[in-house]
């Protein structure tokens, strides 16, 4: 059993293929795929996934996406926290939250005002964080510790598509129960990543697409879908050298450990 901790599965990408992602999903051994929000609009189309994979357990995250903190960051955000108290028990995690300083750097002040709210309110919902850090460790670590320290280390979450090194993976460690998502971008230049993949213990392992995007290499010219993880899921065994089912035993462990069973 493999499950997919982060997947796009809303995306228009999939519109009118249900049945054939559901297929090879089920094919290749997942059974649970955990949908990041984005912003205001993907909230109700979330909400449709479910009965569209009805062979598929679908669980939810809610969240702004820093790519969308603009202008109206704070109305968003009153917005989602507004949906989430109609329905709280349907939500696994407060994501897909956090920096990316690759688009736009002018946004920075407010990104790190709207991820310190959705901080606070993973701690009052008792939910993880799912991180979304692109070209910003720098910036993301100062903001994460004193997070920590503020809410006494309650903080919990994973680094989703983790592209750090060493270094962050040994400061994300001390900052508590963080885990590190690994999907396709790991079998793009491997001399760089297996080292990285060596590098992280094995119980803070999370798989994930990112679908559609971010596909596996061995999948290159196609839209990223949940029933390529496998292909990551046998790349990590390898480098970890243990079997593809230990491998599945222990991510989904790990999975049940952060959102829940």
């Amino acid at each position: 059993m493999l499950v997919d901790t982060h997947c796009h599965l809303y995306d228009e990408t999939f519109d009118s293929r249900e049945q054939q992602v559901e297929d090879l999903a089920l094919k290749n051994g997942l059974t649970r795929i955990l949908l990041p929000n984005i912003d205001v609009n993907s909230l109700p189309k979330m909400d449709a996934v479910a009965a569209k994979y009805p062979a598929l357990e679908i669980q939810k995250m809610i969240g702004l996406h820093p790519c969308y903190v603009k202008e109206d960051w704070s109305d968003q955000l009153d917005q989602i926290e507004a949906w989430y108290h109609q329905k709280p028990e349907e939500f696994c995690a407060v994501g897909e939250i956090g920096l990316d300083l690759y688009w736009d750097q002018s946004t920075l002040a407010i990104q790190i005002e709207a991820l310190n709210r959705q901080i606070d309110w993973s701690v009052d919902w008792d939910l993880p964080i799912a991180l979304h850090v692109r070209s910003s460790f720098k910036e993301l670590f100062p903001v994460l510790e004193a997070a920590q320290e503020r809410h006494g280390g309650k903080i919990r979450g994973v680094f989703h598509c983790f592209s750090g090194g060493k270094k962050q993976i040994n400061r994300a460690l001390r900052l508590g129960e963080f885990y590190f998502g690994l999907g396709g971008s790991i079998t793009y230049n491997r001399s760089a990543t297996d080292p990285v993949v060596l590098s992280i213990p094995q119980d803070r392992i999370l798989l994930e697409t990112d679908a559609p995007y971010l596909t596996p290499s061995a999948f290159k010219g196609q839209k990223n879908e949940p029933g390529f993880m496998l292909d990551v899921a046998q790349t990590i065994s390898e480098i970890k050298g243990v079997s593809l089912e230990e491998l599945a035993a222990l991510t989904t462990a790990n999975a049940e450990k952060l959102f829940g069973s």
